[in-house]
């Protein structure tokens, strides 16, 4: 008779168990909200995020301004938990970030319990520890960026999927769908980077070519369905009742997402319609043709950041690379152990068993069923790391974390190794007990190598290295002669592979160390911070903070103020700076619109637009950027007679800061009756 399926819950694990996910969970929260109060976003995306909790129609259609005249030059799906923790809390900085924290211990209990489903309470443990202790994770979650969702969305689908192949039900392929879908708003086509592998694991965990093709297929159509349902009812809005779809050219949502969001990362100018696109692009065989010669120049499109070592190089590899070698004997271990088992067996036998979750025939997953499973799921990881680090390999990668994107199946990997480690431990041969012991000296050698470009403080340095050679000690003591120190070396195992991950995260505590919404970063980098500035953990900030401007910046608010703007129902100014505007509306919440896009290319506004607004009032200030050029419609209007200087500011380097756009002054003109 064929057992029924009891699905894994840590609610059902000793209390040692439980107690030891909460205080890695407890640890990460801590990590993560030391400095909260001070983590603020870019600006760009913060002052979306505020704008977005000033109204449903902005939120619904993820406006940069309050009037809802432009989006955001991505889907704003990763904004939704900011805007709603402003609404929840008011405006603060930790509010914004708060949702990021709580994505990340999703993420966190997500690993967990994919890791005890896989291989018992320690590899769940050591899966948790290690997301827990990614650094770009704890610096990421710690920010209001779009990454933290799509991390989140993309672990939970691993979990719905792994139910799926477990119970061998349809439902749970479903809801894997959904949260793909959920990924795809938080950061469009990255959240596809585990489509590859959620279908190849299905393949490899189903029974029978038909039914395997036909449980992947659909897989894959229900998430390309639920990630594309959105921009297909945004595209169905007529363009007067939305905002115009930065990003794009000719105010077209699939160009933004797929264009200059999409293959534009590797082939500028290559989707039509997208930003960075010529005018006419000779239709889709020329996008083709963009794409192949992309390719064919390894990448040399994205500005000379493609590379197959970039992953290996600063300023990424200390953020995800620590655990590299471990993931590599992860999918070793993994696909030799499983791969053995699985043989020629069946792999779903039936049980009318009912299943503790609902009617219906489950799988047996302790028999071939479970071999296959847990083969497909070390599949599922390695190919989901492949794929993503070959697409950020030939792309271009603007800010680090993107790399979170390798976390998850690093992840899982790691705890692989070290669950097939320790079921080693316990084997006949001395050479098969040496296999966990020598995957941590590998990793030794391998962080000594990343261990002068981590620049890691000597106060937290010392004792990881301390922690790493016990716990490998006790583990080659174990291996060679020691069944008596069996029991405990697991643990101390595990201590020596996290070690220096451990080590690394920590530096968060200085509020120097801890990267910023623009970049996520944990240490000192050339661009931040003083190699030589000693590490000092802050004092704890984890409530409150507000965006601030600069003194240059508050006399332009000041002054359009004293002309009327913001009064009487008209927007505070007009500008062509998203520089400009994305600090006063994060500072204050006022009305500011917006011509330029982010890329400053984008047309929201005409010419014919902007005299129509001066005449009927709705704006009649008018504040432009220095250098803007002759053909930028609100430098048109603001010298148009009729129109007169009020004022002209200058701005430090400081005030540069992290934008993209760079702009030195702004002057600004009062039009009409203001």
């Amino acid at each position: 008779m064929i057992s029924r399926v009891v699905l894994a819950r840590w609610w059902r694990e000793p209390w040692w168990a439980r107690l030891s996910l909460t205080l890695i969970v407890a640890a990460f929260v801590v990590l993560t909200c030391w400095n909260l109060a001070r983590g603020g976003d870019f600006s760009f995306y913060e002052a979306s995020a505020r704008s977005m909790a000033s109204s449903w129609h902005a939120m619904l259609f993820g406006a940069f301004d309050p009037a809802a005249t432009v989006t955001l030059d991505k889907l704003s799906g990763f904004a939704v938990p900011q805007a709603l923790g402003i609404r929840l809390f008011g405006m603060s900085t930790s509010a914004i970030a708060l949702p990021q924290v709580i994505e990340g211990v999703v993420t966190i209990l997500a690993c967990a319990l994919i890791g005890l489903r896989f291989g018992g309470r320690g590899v769940g443990l050591v899966a948790a520890a290690a997301a827990a202790s990614t650094p770009i994770f704890v610096s990421m979650f710690a920010h209001p960026m779009e990454d933290g969702l799509l991390t989140m969305a993309l672990a939970v689908a691993v979990v719905w999927w792994q139910r799926a192949v477990l119970t061998d039900r349809w439902w749970p392929l479903l809801l894997c769908a959904l949260f793909i879908g959920v990924g795809f708003q938080a950061k469009m086509m990255s959240a596809w980077f585990v489509l590859p592998a959620l279908a190849v694991g299905t393949l490899l965990a189903t029974g029978g070519r038909r039914r395997a093709l036909a449980r992947a297929g659909v897989m894959t159509g229900a998430a390309v369905v639920a990630s594309v349902a959105w921009i297909t009812a945004i595209a169905l809005v007529p363009a007067g009742a939305r905002p115009y779809i930065d990003g794009s050219t000719d105010d077209d949502v699939f160009a933004m997402v797929f264009g200059y969001n999409g293959l534009d990362r590797f082939a500028p100018g290559a989707v039509p319609g997208s930003v960075g696109a010529t005018a006419s692009t000779g239709g889709w065989g020329a996008t083709l043709s963009a794409i192949v010669h992309a390719l064919a120049q390894h990448g040399s499109a994205s500005g000379g950041s493609s590379s197959i070592t970039k992953l290996l190089e600063l300023p990424l590899v200390t953020q995800i690379g620590w655990l590299y070698p471990a993931a590599i004997a992860g999918v070793v271990l993994g696909l030799w152990r499983w791969g053995r088992r699985i043989g020629g067996s069946p792999v779903f036998r039936r049980s009318r068993t009912a299943d503790p979750d609902g009617p219906g025939a489950v799988a047996d997953p302790g028999g071939a069923a479970g071999a296959r499973a847990r083969f497909a799921l070390v599949a599922v990881a390695a190919v989901w790391l492949v794929t993503s680090a070959a697409v950020l390999s030939f792309t271009r990668v603007p800010h680090t974390a993107y790399v979170a994107a390798l976390g998850v199946p690093l992840v899982l990997l790691t705890a692989v190794a070290w669950g097939e480690g320790v079921r080693l431990l316990r084997s006949a041969s001395r050479g098969r007990r040496l296999v966990l012991p020598g995957i941590v000296i590998v990793q030794a050698v391998w962080w000594a190598v990343l261990g002068s470009e981590a620049r890691l403080p000597v106060v937290l340095l010392i004792p990881a290295i301390a922690a790493g050679v016990a716990g490998a000690g006790i583990g080659i003591v174990a291996a060679i002669s020691g069944a008596h120190l069996r029991r405990v070396a697991p643990a101390a195992l595990a201590v020596a592979l996290l070690c220096l991950p451990i080590a690394t995260s920590l530096q968060v505590l200085d509020d120097a160390r801890d990267g910023s919404g623009g970049d996520a970063y944990v240490g000192v980098t050339a661009q931040k911070g003083d190699p030589n500035e000693a590490f000092a953990i802050s004092s704890p900030a984890p409530w409150g903070g507000r965006a601030g401007l600069t003194p240059a910046l508050s006399q332009l608010v000041d002054t359009a103020r004293a002309h009327g703007g913001g009064s009487d129902g008209r927007a505070l100014m007009v500008t062509d700076s998203w520089a400009i505007s994305a600090q006063i509306i994060d500072a204050t919440g006022d009305d500011v619109l917006t011509d330029g896009g982010y890329s400053g290319h984008v047309s929201v506004f005409t010419v014919k637009a902007l005299e129509q607004m001066v005449h009927s009032g709705r704006a009649r200030l008018l504040a432009v950027a220095q250098g803007a050029p002759e053909s930028d419609p609100v430098r048109h209007v603001a010298t148009e007679p009729g129109c007169r200087q009020v004022g002209a500011w200058s701005f430090s380097a400081a005030h540069e800061g992290g934008d993209v756009q760079k702009v030195s002054g702004v002057t600004l003109y009062a039009c009409g009756g203001a």
